[in-house]
């Protein structure tokens, strides 16, 4: 069971039957007042035209736990960098592309 065991300070949040979503936020609130909380989100460009990646990154707005978002951008041109720049520029966290 590789996929569960976590060695270094990487954690990742498995969904293991069912989920409580607010005990979930209020535990991860409390702790990033000690540890800061980054999210890394892995999108290729194409993604920024669907419809779920608006949907997630109004999501991640109201996410006051989060510090950081680092933002795994697939191959992608120059023009297609800056549009992602502006497009991720709505998070109130700090962002990295």
């Amino acid at each position: 069971m590789a996929d569960f065991h976590q060695s270094s300070v990487i954690s990742t949040l498995h969904r293991l039957g069912a989920t409580n979503v607010e005990r979930l936020e209020t535990e991860l609130e409390a702790y990033s007042k000690s540890f800061p909380v980054a999210l890394v989100l892995p999108c290729l460009y194409s993604e920024l035209e669907r419809t779920a990646l608006p949907g997630i990154v109004e999501q991640l707005r109201t996410a006051t736990y989060l510090n950081e978002v680092v933002v795994s951008l697939g191959q992608a041109s120059k023009d297609e960098f800056l549009h992602a720049q502006k497009f991720f520029s709505v998070l109130p966290q700090k962002v990295k592309l």
